[in-house]
C-alpha cells in the first residue's frame, strides 16, 4: 500500500455521497432528482447511514444550502473546486480524518444499506488494499461505489493540483482491490448509475 498522508483516527467510518454539481448530461443537479418517489440524495444518504459513523455530502458550494439541515455537506477546497470526484474526495478526507471511507455517487439510486453493508465488509474481509472497488462484466468497472482507506487526501489533494483527474488512472496506480459485484448484489441493473433522468425516453 501506500503511505498514508495524514493521520486517520482509528475505527472511524465516514461515509462520503458525491453529489457534485448540476450536470450538464442530465439538464439539473443529479442529487435533487427522484427515483421511485424519493430523491437521489435522499436514497445515498440513507443506505450510507446505515454502514458509517458519519455521512458527508460532497456538492458544489452552489448546492450546498439546498441539500435538508440535518445533513452535514462539505464544499471542495477553493484550491479545489469544480475539479471533479477526486477533488471532492480530497476536501472530504482532509476536513473529516478517518480510518475508512465508504463512497457512493449519487446517481446510483438503487443501491441501499444492504448494498453498502456488503461492500464495507467484502473490503474489510479482503487483503488490505488502498481501495476496495466494484467490478462486473456487465456494469463494468465501478470505481466510485467503493471504499478508501484513510491517509489518502493529501495524495488526492497532489493530484487534483497536477492536473491528473481520473479516477481509474489513480486506481491503476495504487493497491486497488477488485471486488466481483455479484458479491454486493445479483442484479447488475442494480449498479445502473442516471445520466439522464429515470423517465426519459
Amino acid at each position: 500500500m501506500t503511505q498514508p498522508s495524514a493521520n486517520p483516527i482509528p475505527g472511524r467510518s465516514v461515509g462520503i455521497l458525491l453529489a457534485g454539481g448540476l450536470s450538464r448530461r442530465y439538464g439539473s443537479a443529479k442529487a435533487f432528482a427522484e427515483y421511485e418517489g424519493r430523491s437521489f440524495h435522499e436514497r445515498g444518504h440513507e443506505a450510507l447511514s446505515g454502514a458509517c459513523d458519519l455521512v458527508i455530502v460532497s456538492a458544489s458550494e452552489a448546492l450546498a444550502p439546498d441539500f435538508p439541515a440535518a445533513y452535514e455537506v462539505c464544499a471542495d477546497l477553493p484550491q479545489l473546486a469544480g475539479l471533479g470526484p477526486l477533488a471532492g474526495l480530497a476536501s472530504v478526507m482532509q476536513r473529516y480524518p478517518a480510518e475508512r471511507y465508504i463512497v457512493l455517487p449519487c446517481d446510483m439510486p438503487r443501491i441501499g444499506p444492504q448494498e453498502i453493508r456488503r461492500l464495507r465488509a467484502a473490503a474489510e474481509d479482503g487483503p488490505a488494499a488502498d481501495i476496495a472497488a466494484l467490478r462486473s462484466p456487465e456494469a463494468g468497472d465501478l470505481p466510485l461505489l467503493s471504499v478508501w482507506r484513510g491517509g489518502l487526501a493529501d495524495l488526492l489533494e497532489k493530484r487534483v493540483l497536477s492536473g491528473h483527474l481520473g479516477v481509474m488512472k489513480l486506481l491503476a496506480e495504487l493497491d486497488t482491490l477488485w471486488v466481483d459485484a455479484a458479491l454486493i448484489h445479483a442484479d447488475p441493473a442494480i449498479f445502473h448509475n442516471f445520466n439522464v433522468p429515470p423517465d426519459a425516453g
